[in-house]
């Protein structure tokens, strides 16, 4: 039998433009944590948002604590688990966010 060829491991630049659904095979196929891609994800955000200011509200811990969840829910391979589990998401900040400020920041 023909040993599984590994996936080679992605550097920060490349995990932060992977598409979606391919960073969501990673994670399914363990190649990459929920934990390993939110944190890469907010050093990015940290380094790059100073300059662009995309962001206005981030919530780190909120975001580690729900990768931790969704990390442990992917090694039990837990079964009901959305079609984007452990896939970090942003939310536009005219969207109303229980616990986290939104500041309706857009012309609508």
């Amino acid at each position: 039998m023909k040993a599984k060829k590994r996936a080679k491991k992605l550097d920060s630049e490349e995990l932060c433009f992977l598409p979606a659904l391919k960073l969501r095979d990673g994670i399914r196929k363990k190649f990459v944590s929920p934990v390993e891609v939110i944190k890469t994800f907010l050093d990015r955000i940290e380094k790059i948002n100073p300059i662009i200011h995309a962001y206005c509200t981030i919530v780190p811990e909120l975001a580690l604590k729900l990768a931790r969840r969704a990390e442990a829910e992917i090694m039990r391979n837990k079964s009901k688990m959305g079609m984007l589990h452990g896939v970090p998401v942003s939310i536009k900040d005219v969207t109303l966010t229980a616990g986290i400020r939104t500041t309706f920041g857009s012309k609508l």
